[in-house]
């Protein structure tokens, strides 16, 4: 069988590009709400919203 959700998700990360801060979805990550491009993700170390997904 192939991988489960819960697996993929156990093994993934975001990173921020403006300092480089890495953690599991959920753990530090803060969540905004901005009027035109709706709800972000915003690193707690810089307050960047440049972050991306690495599995």
């Amino acid at each position: 069988m192939g991988e489960s959700i819960r697996d993929t998700m156990a093994r993934t990360a975001l990173s921020c590009g403006g300092c480089g801060f890495t953690a599991a979805p959920g753990d530090d990550w803060e969540a905004i709400d901005d009027p035109v491009l709706g709800s972000l993700t915003r690193c707690p170390d810089c307050g960047s919203t440049n972050v991306t997904g690495n599995v």
